[in-house]
């Protein structure tokens, strides 16, 4: 086994991917806290998701950032789309923990075609509207 394939495996075992997750979100409430922002939680069909809004638009990417379990945003958040859309960054911060913060990064800054966040989903975190498709990349 490759050196960066047994780091890649170490980094995603779970026990391991947890930590970082629990990290993460750690940092992501205190970060709130510090900047002195609303906390909440919104509960979804399936669980929900604590969040902070009411922070500065530097403290966070887009229009809102989801760090481990904890979503930081500016403005109050309406309906349950983007909720949905952050649950599953979320989810993905359960299963890579810190080792997301690299493969988001290498996915791109074009959410259009960022992997992360065609899986969360282009509609329900607003960068495409319903029944329309990004253009296709290449």
């Amino acid at each position: 086994m490759s050196c960066r394939r047994a780091a890649r495996a170490a980094l995603l075992w779970p026990p391991i991917a947890r930590s970082g997750y629990w990290f993460a979100t750690l940092c992501a409430f205190l970060w709130g806290c510090l900047l002195l922002g609303h906390f909440q939680y919104h509960r979804l069909p399936a669980g929900g998701i604590h969040y902070f809004t009411g922070l500065p638009s530097w403290a966070f990417g887009r229009g809102g950032t989801t760090v481990g379990a904890i979503f930081l945003t500016g403005a109050r958040v309406r309906g349950d789309d983007v909720f949905l859309h952050e649950s599953v960054h979320k989810e993905q911060w359960r299963r890579y923990g810190l080792a997301l913060i690299p493969l988001y990064v290498e996915a791109g800054s074009e959410a259009l075609t960022n992997r992360f966040e065609i899986e969360a989903g282009l509609e329900l975190g607003g960068y495409v509207t319903a029944g329309r498709r990004p253009p296709p990349t290449g």
